[in-house]
């Protein structure tokens, strides 16, 4: 996960990721201490949150190229495959919200929340780098 969310982070169609291991995320020291496997190292897990430029519509471009023609990267809501999910959290598990309640909760309309699974990180990078390239 760490290898993709580096690449989004540097992507120009990317404003923002959110991932743990990333030396930019806001509190890397808190999860440096709380987020640690079995034997006491870093373990940042899979999560990535990410905002595209050009907000809900551009978010809705990616994921849906992602859904259409990604050979890695599946949409769906669920987080416990091993494969990679990709959804629009406004869109999806958190449609229900009123946007006040949205952005209370940091969820942005371009928003787009990736579960990294046990593909090739350059073949998942592969796919997002086209699907950016849809928005």
């Amino acid at each position: 996960a760490l290898e993709v969310a580096r690449f989004l982070e540097g992507h120009p169609k990317v404003d923002r990721v959110s991932y743990p291991g990333l030396e930019s995320f806001p509190q890397r020291d808190l999860a440096r201490r709380q987020m640690i496997d079995f034997d006491g190292s870093f373990a940042p897990s899979n999560m990535v949150y990410f905002v595209v430029r050009g907000g809900g519509k551009a978010a809705s471009k990616l994921v849906n190229h992602c859904a259409r023609h990604a050979y890695t990267i599946t949409l769906a809501v669920s987080l416990g495959q091993i494969r990679t999910l990709i959804e629009k959290p406004t869109g999806m598990t958190h449609s229900a919200l009123p946007p006040a309640v949205q952005r209370t909760g940091h969820l942005s309309p371009g928003g787009v929340r990736l579960s990294v699974g046990i593909e090739d990180a350059g073949d998942i990078i592969h796919d997002l780098r086209e699907a950016l390239k849809s928005c």
